[in-house]
Order: C-alpha cells, then structure tokens, then sequence
C-alpha cells in the first residue's frame, strides 16, 4: 500500500467522523472511524520525516507549513468543535495540528541527538547540530547499532519526549499528555523497519501487523489510564467498556498500516494541495454548516 493509498484513508474516515458526530444522533458506533484515520495521520508524519530530514531545505520547509496549518485550523477546529458556542469555548481545545507539529520537532531533536558510536563516543552529537545548521544535506543514521546509547544520550531524549507531552497537556491540544507517544512508537518502529531492509531481513507482513497491534495495545493502555484521571483499575476496565469501538478501531488501523510500503505518495500538485489543507478546509465548511443550524 503506498503513501497515496494511506493518505486517502486517512481524509475519507476523518471527514466520515467529523460528520457522525455533529450530524448523526447516536455517533458513538462510528467512533472507530477516527480511531482509523488519527493512526494514518501520525504514521504518514513519522513516515515523511525520513523523506525530508536529511535536506535542511526540505525540513524546514516542511516544518512552516506545519506552523502555517497549526494558525490556520484553530478557528476551524473551534468551529468544529464549538459551532455556535466557538466566542465562548475556543480555548477549552486545540487542534490535532498543535500535537502534529511538537510530534514533528520531537523526531528533529530526537535525530540531531542520536550519537554514531565510530564519530561521537559516550558524548552527545552537539557537532550533529551544527553541521545540520551550517550545511545543506545531513544522512539520517539509519543503522541501528552504529548508535551509543548511553546514559546522557537517553537522558536527553526522555527528557524530550516528557517537555513534548507536557507542552502538549498544558496547550488542552488532542490525545492529552500520551497523544505524542504514538508517533514516538511509529518513528521508532520505522528506524527498525528501515535498517532491517539494510541489512536484507526485511520484515515479513505477519510481523509487521504484531508490533503494530503491540504498539497500539501500550499506547490504548496509557492512554485509558490517563483519560478516566489514574483512577482503580475497576474505574479504568469500566471505561475501557464504554469505548470498544476505539480498539476494534486501532486493530483495523494496524492492519492497515501493516501493508504500507513506505513508498512516497502521489506527485500531482493538486492532489498534495488537497492533502495539505484538507483539515482545515473541511473543519470550516462543517464548522459554517453548524452555525447557520445554530
């Protein structure tokens, strides 16, 4: 399944969503629509970055349109979101472009970070910092055990990773203090993918699909655990209840995921001008329609 394929699953079961659930009166059932479009979204992000990161033109680039589309949804996703009630509860929630563009910086600090064992041992790569600032091409190092992990290098990250989802927490941005921690899960999981076509041990499909599954299983359990407020496990296993068609939703979403081929997408400009702006252009027709309904 290429990029093109994904991305117009990722359009089609959002904008059947967004629908259900500020036309439809019982949207509940249709909740694991989204649950199939949010996983695509922050898989083609993770998948992107490795497309664009090694060129700092590209990067950064990619990084203004992803501030421009942040401006740019937040009064579409209040109308969205609040209809005719958007002058009086438009900071209660930011959009989902909030999370994607801290998700988007957390894999940049994450590569300028991570030390190659042969050039920068037991020591941070700050000279990776610089030579991505001064220079125009820098090669993302792919090969996985060619990094030193040592204790600072993981310090650092977790550090990092902790400061996105607390940004993320404090912004009322989608998906809470957890939302970050599945793109952090697709990025790794596309390092390893990558280096085992590398290596010539490409990952069969079946295995692909596991960690998949397994991935979203630990992010479902974090993310459950968090939204009914770290209470008992009974209040935890009730909410869970309450929400199956979110996890039927990201099974589906694995399975999916799963047959990408991280190939690059559709070349049409048109085609990538739709995909750009297809969230905040359909987040403001039906935020309209919502207020001239009242």
């Amino acid at each position: 399944m290429t990029g093109f394929v994904l991305r117009i699953i990722a359009m089609t079961t959002m904008l059947i969503d967004h629908i259900g659930w500020n036309f439809i009166d019982n949207p509940v059932l249709l909740t694991w629509i989204w649950r199939i479009a949010f996983p695509c979204y922050a898989f083609l992000l993770a998948e992107g970055f490795f497309f664009v990161f090694n060129e700092k033109r590209r990067l950064l680039k990619h990084i203004s349109t992803l501030i421009l589309l942040a401006v740019i949804s937040e009064p579409c996703f209040d109308l969205l979101e609040f209809g005719p009630n958007v002058l009086t509860n438009f900071m209660e929630s930011q959009s989902i472009m909030i999370t994607l563009l801290l998700w988007f910086l957390w894999m940049s600090i994450t590569e300028l970070l991570l030390p190659s064992s042969s050039e920068h041992k037991d020591k941070l790569s700050w000279s990776s910092i610089k030579e991505f600032l001064f220079s125009s091409k820098r090669e993302i190092n792919d090969e996985w055990e060619k990094i030193n992990w040592n204790w600072k290098t993981i310090l650092v990250l977790v550090c990092a990773y902790l400061l996105i989802g607390f940004t993320n927490y404090t912004m009322s941005a989608n998906f809470n203090f957890v939302g970050p921690l599945l793109v952090i899960a697709f990025y790794w999981y596309l390092r390893f993918e990558r280096n085992s076509e590398k290596t010539e041990n490409n990952w069969s499909w079946i295995k692909r699909f596991l960690v998949l599954l397994w991935i979203f299983v630990v992010y479902l359990i974090f993310y459950f655990w968090v939204r009914c407020g770290f209470w008992s496990p009974s209040t935890w296993l009730e909410y869970v209840s309450n929400y199956v068609p979110w996890i039927f939703g990201h099974v589906l979403a694995a399975l999916i995921l799963s047959f990408s081929n991280c190939k690059l997408w559709y070349h049409k400009k048109w085609f990538k001008i739709l995909y750009t702006f297809f969230y905040p252009a359909h987040a403001l027709i039906i935020g309209i329609i919502l207020v001239l309904l009242g």
